[in-house]
């Protein structure tokens, strides 16, 4: 039987922050994978920039990671059900198949497409085992994989702003920090 966590806990609180935190990296991380791939002038074909290539690659996996642990979080967190909370506090729902159903019929299939390492899996298996002129798809092939991606992360970052400052009230106790999130949140919407 799994621990079922109550959502207003500390150590939730301080997950989803940590989450929300490394989920809008991860939103600024995707687009580096427009620049792995190089023009080898001896060679005259496409190859990779290896050392930005391993860097994102463990970048983008330990995300993919915390985003798997995210999703496994959710499914063990209760939640305070809505018939409950007109004017008391609310009855906190244990019951795992209630919680199961609720994520699966909300975020569930976003946060799933979010996390799949389709990057890792392009570039580390699908590539490498192309032949013929099919490498000269390579850059596209990147591009619409990042872009399947970047929606979803993007998609999901409001709903987890929301949820953290209504359970915490704050992003980070210090100004600064929020100031900074905020300004980043401004930069990656304003493109």
């Amino acid at each position: 039987m799994m621990k079922i966590l109550d959502p207003h806990s500390s150590f939730l609180q301080k997950w989803n922050k940590f989450f929300l935190m490394s989920h809008v990296v991860a939103v600024y991380l995707d687009p580096l994978f427009f620049y792995v791939t190089v023009i080898d002038r001896n060679k005259n074909c496409i190859g990779f920039d290896k050392k930005l290539l391993f860097n994102v690659l463990v970048m983008r996996s330990f995300t993919d990671v915390i985003y798997l642990l995210h999703i496994i979080f959710q499914f063990c967190t209760g939640f305070v059900a809505a018939s409950s909370r007109v004017f008391v506090k609310g009855h906190l729902v244990n019951d795992p198949v209630a919680i199961a159903r609720r994520y699966l019929s909300s975020y569930f299939f976003v946060d799933f497409l979010a996390a799949l390492p389709l990057p890792q899996v392009v570039i580390l298996i699908i590539i490498p085992n192309l032949q013929g002129p099919a490498p000269l798809h390579i850059k596209d092939l990147l591009f619409y994989i990042v872009l399947i991606q970047f929606f979803p992360r993007v998609f999901r970052i409001y709903p987890l702003y929301k949820e953290v400052t209504r359970t915490s009230g704050v992003i980070t106790e210090r100004a600064w920090i929020g100031a900074a999130f905020n300004f980043f949140l401004y930069v990656l919407f304003s493109h």
